[in-house]
């Protein structure tokens, strides 16, 4: 970036989430001061001299061409305003203003963890069309996180207005763009400070090329899109199924689009819950959908970032509130919710079991200990933790999605996640060589494990609680059920499931514990005709009947917003069960891999890969005539795989051709009600009866 000779650093200052001050629509207020600048550049020329630059009192300031920026409100920009050659160097900056030397707003500076945003693709619209005389209307054909730009060309002075909308019928009120024109030729026009989520812009102020009086009046529109903009965490993921006919994608393949579509719109500096009308870091997504994230993008800069996020969040008695940055406060269960603060806790012991992260739990465990001890202090006379929001938005026939859970008491996900912290704390402790703290939380995890039993568990009627999907799921997930009671409670969640037409009830937050108990319980075959279904509640309703490309907050009508990602956990099924790609009990890292696909009725084969920390892992399997499966798997260097056939006895089962018994590489074979082989790295094709 530096030449030879003369060189001037310019720097444009914007608000972003550090002053909110308003003036159109927002979501809160507050403002850490006025934009500020550090800056420290270290330049080493080939002699061997340092020079550095830093920002101090010789610099000079002046208002730019943006006349107002508002992280949530939008931007506008005087074209007339502009200097041209203002950060390049020769400039006359004699009528520039000496700058204000400042404090930093507090804090530790740190270097950034997190992939930087960046734009990802630019979407130019070839679907523009005139609603009124200097009105236009632009479709961009996809719903995403972005900044819109325009191309137009008209006299100095001309005013261009852009608003969004991700509905035809539903304009987002109070954010818009205002561009000003210099009256210099072609002149193109994008937001640097904010960015919002839409699929349609209005464009206000202009004709186009083809109006017969174009440019009279009013600026004429040459080009119209939007820059998409999301996180540069690297894809490490892909799955796709069979499709049933030839050019009929199978639903699967849309919902996996669909999701990834959303989380991407919502990976930013923080995972937020939209691109739009909030914008801010709810943390009890950031650990639910962990895994399904994982599975795809590289996040883990991002997520030890959010981690830290936790800790400068969190209060001095050890809560940690419902967001993290906490740029405002709520109240009641929106400020403290046991699903939400336990990110703290679940965040990090995520990270050290995907990547074999122990620095994350070194650097967080005063947090985790402190929030988890914190939580306990909320039990009641039962010893339930206190709840928060519960199973948020969960879904009922006869009231659709209202809010704080309808059918499961808000204690017992409290409880759940007090259990589950507990658990984590006392391994990580025992880790770390903290003996007292291991058998402090060790006991905790009993203790509450206990109550909770003691509370919820009916075994006259073999159910949990109110015998909501929910309660059921919660319970089976975790652990919380007298041991003899797993099989009872597994078919007593498919019963419930069945007599409800394999509609789910849960919300956002036991939706992926409803996912993983039935997993687990081998009833993947219940959570396939839950899913593929174009009826409410559900994907297929989203995509099939509203037309949805990306996860509406409802599961059974358009929301507020339709860019959520926080339903989006069917990709950790996607890749962890029809793949079959996890890890072995007690492996961190994916150093050792547990590989069992899971052949479903209806589905004629699946694909994909995940890159882990130690290689990519690949699986294909599919149907072949006369009831043969045929199982490909790439087993990373590195790497050791327990691979579990779907098939039953071992007896005509092939490797590469070789009958398995005498198949070369493989280390092991476990016989049983399953047929499970023990490889190390390399590439394995098998051929085996269908289950």
């Amino acid at each position: 970036m530096l030449r030879e000779g003369s060189n001037a650093l310019g720097v444009m200052l914007g608000n972003g989430m550090y002053n909110v001050q308003g003036g159109r629509y927002v979501k809160f207020l507050g403002s850490f001061g006025e934009p500020k600048l550090i800056l420290n550049l270290r330049v080493e020329y080939e002699d061997g001299m340092v020079q550095r630059v830093v920002s101090d009192a010789s610099w000079k300031t002046d208002d730019g061409p943006i006349v107002f920026s508002c992280v949530y409100g939008g931007e506008d920009y005087d074209a007339r305003r502009e200097q041209p050659g203002w950060d390049a160097p020769g400039f006359d900056d004699s009528e520039w203003d000496a700058v204000r030397v400042v404090k930093g707003p507090g804090g530790k500076l740190r270097s950034q963890s997190a992939p930087p945003i960046t734009v990802a693709r630019s979407i130019r619209s070839d679907k523009v069309g005139s609603l009124s005389p200097g009105e236009c209307i632009v479709f961009l054909g996809e719903n995403l996180s972005a900044r819109p730009f325009i191309t137009v060309k008209g006299e100095a002075g001309a005013r261009v207005t852009i608003t969004t909308a991700e509905r035809m019928d539903k304009p987002w009120e109070g954010h818009s763009y205002t561009y000003t024109l210099k009256g210099e030729g072609e002149e193109t026009f994008r937001s640097r400070f904010t960015y919002f989520g839409f699929q349609i812009l209005h464009v206000v102020g202009v004709d186009l090329p083809e109006d017969p009086d174009a440019g009279k009046e009013r600026a004429v529109l040459l080009d119209a899109g939007a820059d998409f903009v999301t996180s540069s965490a690297p894809a490490v993921g892909a799955f796709h199924c069979a499709d049933p006919l030839p050019g009929a994608p199978h639903l699967f393949n849309e919902i996996d689009a669909m999701i990834d579509r959303s989380v991407r719109s919502n990976l930013q500096s923080v995972l937020t819950d939209c691109p739009h009308r909030e914008k801010l870091g709810w943390l009890e997504v950031a650990h639910l959908m962990g895994p399904s994230i994982l599975y795809r993008y590289d996040t883990h800069g991002l997520y030890r970032k959010i981690c830290r996020d936790t800790t400068d969040s969190q209060l001095e008695d050890g809560l940690v509130p419902d967001i993290a940055p906490e740029y405002t406060r709520f109240s009641g269960g929106f400020f403290e919710s046991a699903e939400w603060g336990s990110a703290s806790v679940q965040l990090p012991w995520l990270l050290y079991r995907w990547y074999g992260d122990e620095d994350v739990l070194d650097q967080q465990y005063a947090t985790m200990a402190r929030y988890t001890r914190y939580l306990a202090t909320t039990r009641n006379e039962q010893g339930l933790a206190k709840a928060g929001l519960g199973d948020w938005y969960d879904w009922s026939s006869e009231n659709g999605h209202q809010g704080e859970s309808q059918h499961t008491p808000g204690e017992l996900t409290a409880t759940a996640m007090l259990y589950d912290n507990a658990r984590i704390v006392a391994e990580t402790a025992a880790m770390q060589g903290r003996d007292a703290d291991a058998a402090e939380f060790g006991v905790l995890a009993e203790r509450v494990r206990t109550d909770f039993i003691a509370a919820y568990y009916k075994p006259a009627e073999q159910t949990v609680a109110t015998g909501s999907q929910a309660s059921l799921a919660v319970a089976l997930h975790f652990g919380l059920f007298p041991d003899e009671a797993r099989d009872a409670l597994a078919e007593r969640l498919v019963k419930e499931l069945e007599s409800n037409g394999y509609r789910q009830t849960t919300g956002e937050v036991c939706f992926r514990y409803l996912l993983m108990a039935l997993a687990d319980a081998g009833r993947s075959d219940v959570i396939y005709r839950m899913l593929d279904r174009g009826t409410a509640p559900g994907y297929g309703c989203m995509l099939r009947q509203w037309g949805l490309k990306t996860l509406s907050e409802r599961w059974d009508k358009p929301g507020s917003s339709l860019n959520h990602c926080m339903f989006g956990h069917a990709q950790e099924w996607f890749t962890g069960y029809l793949l079959g790609i996890r890890q072995a009990p007690g492996s961190v890292g994916f150093e050792h891999l547990h590989i069992e696909p899971t052949v479903v009725e209806g589905l004629n084969g699946a694909e994909g890969y995940f890159d882990s920390p130690h290689g990519r892992v690949a699986v294909s399997w599919n149907r072949q005539d006369s009831g043969i499966i045929a199982l490909d798997v790439t087993v990373p260097g590195n790497s050791t795989a327990d691979i579990v056939l779907p098939t039953g006895a071992a007896e005509n089962v092939t490797e590469s051709g070789v009958p398995l018994a005498g198949a070369l590489g493989i280390r092991d074979i476990k016989a049983g009600a399953k047929t499970t082989v023990t490889t190390g790295s390399g590439r394995y094709s098998f051929v085996c009866p269908a289950p």
